[in-house]
């Protein structure tokens, strides 16, 4: 058995405990939660640290198979070159791809992240997945943006799906993003999922064009496809936004990540609202600065009260795998955030998001939701800064 103690502790689902203790046991399980009303009487088994403890980190949307293009970007200038840069790549799979994850997934367990919701094109990450300490949800990724290929392109996916379900290995298969998607192929997953209910995940309006693309069929990303023989003709014109126009695809009841929602406008996130009872609003907003050199509406999302999760991207379009860093450069742009509702996107939601609420995401007796340290507070303004580090403590 463990007591830890420490200048706060932040449980996430109820208010900061000032000189509180965790009590946990040898396997990592919280015992119990002490309230000392600020008073702590130290004793010999006690470990006490200076600094904010709490639950471990939740990276709400990552590619860990891409982290082989770490530093391969030099130049992005908005997210149809990205794609352009990414196909490319794809046709360079190194040798040592699978230790290249291993690194990665190494890099997340320093970083404080207990578990991931993962993208997946194949099967390159799926042993380190097995055999990771880390909690992985993967979303195995579908896209087409022709009927005449859904087919082949879903079959590859349930292929993925089973390989994983052998593994013990929780998975879902979900659409890569609107401007990818005919609706054959939307259907084909809407279908799968009523046999294998799941979790979904979709990139949204990451990009002006993709908004473009169901208004009136113009704008970057359709350049982008007719210029690589892809034809976007089975993608209707709405006349309205990309996700104002498939969020009917979604069933009301299931857990939706929205991911990215740099381009996404109150009337996008009302509607969203009002379709889907659990949406999540996931943002990576290293990733966006690199790609698209443009944050979401924070301000929005914040007065909606939405439900906010974080993630990291990839190597592909980040530097590092730290939730940590997310939230500092969340920070550094919108000051007036305040520390518990970073902490409570960081952990909580990106938990409830992939289904994990009664296990990770906070301190609740039963829970083992791994265990963090948070160094570097400015105490008088209770908030993050630019020198905050993060230390596994379990």
């Amino acid at each position: 058995m463990r007591k830890i103690a420490s200048s706060y502790i932040f449980p996430i689902t109820s208010k900061p405990l000032k000189q509180g203790i965790l009590v946990l046991s040898d396997e990592g399980e919280i015992l119990d939660i002490i309230d000392t009303g600020g008073k702590l009487i130290e004793s010999g088994s006690l470990e006490y640290y200076n600094g904010i403890i709490i639950p471990g980190f939740v990276n709400a949307h990552c590619h860990i198979e891409l982290s082989y293009m770490k530093n391969l970007m030099k130049e992005v200038n908005g997210l149809p070159v990205f794609i352009k840069s990414v196909l490319s790549s794809r046709h360079t799979i190194p040798a040592d791809l699978e230790e290249i994850i291993k690194a990665a997934d190494d890099e997340m367990k320093d970083e404080g992240i207990v578990a991931v919701g993962d993208i997946s094109n194949d099967d390159f990450s799926f042993s380190v997945k097995k055999n990771s300490s880390l909690y992985y949800h993967t979303f195995i990724e579908v896209f087409s943006p022709s009927d005449k290929m859904a087919n082949t392109v879903f079959s590859k996916g349930e292929k993925l799906f089973h390989q994983l379900n052998d593994m013990g290995l929780a998975a879902s298969i979900v659409p890569h993003a609107p401007y990818t998607m005919s609706p054959k192929l939307f259907q084909m997953i809407f279908d799968f999922h009523v046999a294998f209910p799941g979790i979904y995940s979709v990139h949204n309006q990451e990009t002006s064009s993709e908004n473009q693309l169901y208004t009136d069929h113009s704008g970057e990303l359709v350049d982008l496809f007719a210029g690589i023989g892809l034809d976007l003709n089975a993608i209707e014109k709405t006349g309205k936004t990309s996700l104002q126009s498939i969020l009917h695809y979604f069933p009301i009841e299931r857990n939706i990540l929205l991911v990215h929602n740099i381009y996404s406008s109150s009337q996008d996130v009302d509607c969203a609202m009002a379709s889907i009872k659990k949406p999540y609003f996931v943002i990576c907003p290293n990733s966006n600065l690199i790609i698209e050199q443009k944050l979401p509406d924070i301000k929005m999302l914040t007065e909606k009260n939405v439900k906010i999760a974080i993630g990291t991207d990839s190597y592909s379009s980040n530097k590092r795998l730290s939730i940590l860093e997310e939230l500092k450069t969340l920070i550094r742009h919108f000051q007036y955030l305040n520390l518990e509702d970073l902490l409570k996107w960081a952990t909580w939601n990106g938990a409830s998001a992939l289904g994990l609420e009664n296990k990770l995401g906070s301190f609740e007796i039963g829970k083992n939701p791994g265990v963090n340290l948070l160094t570097g507070i400015d105490f008088e303004n209770m908030k993050l800064t630019q020198e905050s580090k993060i230390k596994v403590l379990v």
